[in-house]
């Protein structure tokens, strides 16, 4: 009995060595094979899974190139070959992107960026610093960085930039976002109200344009046209402030109509309208009203004792 104890440790233990070996060179055969883009670029395959391209089923060879040659589940080191490019060169992303944006891509080799990516200032925006990387994601998710909601802010981290928007090429003001923010527009869009004017509704998306170009949007004899719009101000007066291109510097936080009744409004509507409650607009329109009273009391007490001292003279 005793030798077929043994004899049966024995086939446990090589059977304990075979099941070992197995995993060992299953382990080391994966480790050969998986030099997938998640086994050097983790972090970015990770935000690539948010991305609305992976949601389409677009992998990283159709902007980065090469042979999508796989091995069971896994793309293999051997990706790296024929057309693959690496990191795409700013000037040539928007071709990456006009495989599948024709449209898109066109309407942006006709803006400002472009024209001065062309010239060779390839710190002006192009498709990935607006739209974001590899965590692309629909406009209408609340995180995309072009979403309504965070459109102003995405524009605000070039346009705020002093350094960059000084350099000679630009010389754009970098109070564009803080002049914004004094607008009803910005106003009423951090209360939540979204059909509203944000930066591309006014200097257009893939067509921004310089103010001075005669085919902007924000070109001073354009800007009646760009907002009276259907969805803006179809039908609205405009004043020779906004004709003049006034628009950031001096536009008004409200309408001039005076509504009494804000109960059944949203919150961002209301800071549409004047109201008996709006605390902040007559406390101003008070001090202006007391500082040009007292200016003008002063002034006036200024010509009667200059009128007085005329009289005097006269009778000597």
């Amino acid at each position: 009995m005793l030798p077929a104890k043994k004899n049966l440790y024995s086939n446990k233990y090589t059977l304990f060595l075979v099941i070992a070996f197995s995993i060992s060179i299953a382990t080391v055969s994966a480790a050969q094979e998986d030099v997938t883009c998640y086994h050097c670029h983790t972090q970015v395959v990770d935000q690539f899974r948010n991305n609305i391209h992976y949601q389409s089923d677009l992998t990283c060879t159709d902007c980065h190139g090469g042979k999508p040659q796989t091995n069971a589940t896994v793309i293999t080191y051997q990706v790296m070959s024929g057309d693959f490019i690496g990191k795409p060169t700013r000037e040539n992303i928007t071709n990456i992107c006009s495989k599948c944006h024709p449209q898109e891509a066109k309407d942006y080799k006709t803006s400002i960026h472009w024209e001065q990516i062309s010239k060779g200032h390839t710190d002006a925006a192009t498709c990935t610093d607006c739209h974001g990387v590899h965590e692309i994601r629909a406009i209408s998710d609340p995180n995309s960085s072009v979403n309504r909601q965070n459109s102003p802010a995405t524009c605000a981290k070039c346009h705020s930039n002093k350094e960059l928007m000084s350099a000679w090429y630009y010389g754009i003001k970098t109070d564009r976002f803080n002049t914004y923010k004094e607008s009803f527009h910005w106003k009423a869009l951090s209360h939540g109200y979204t059909v509203v004017a944000t930066c591309a509704d006014c200097h257009g998306n893939h067509n921004t344009k310089s103010p001075q170009d005669p085919n902007s949007s924000t070109y001073p004899a354009n800007l009646p046209k760009t907002c009276g719009k259907p969805n803006c101000h179809h039908g609205a007066e405009f004043d020779a402030n906004v004709a003049e291109g006034i628009v950031h510097d001096k536009e008004s936080l409200h309408t001039d109509k005076l509504v009494f009744n804000m109960t059944d409004m949203s919150p961002g509507m209301k800071y549409y309208f004047l109201g008996p409650f709006d605390l902040a607009y007559w406390i101003a329109a008070f001090f202006k009203i007391l500082t040009t009273g007292v200016i003008g009391i002063f002034a006036g007490m200024v010509i009667l004792d200059f009128l007085s001292r005329v009289k005097i003279q006269r009778r000597w």
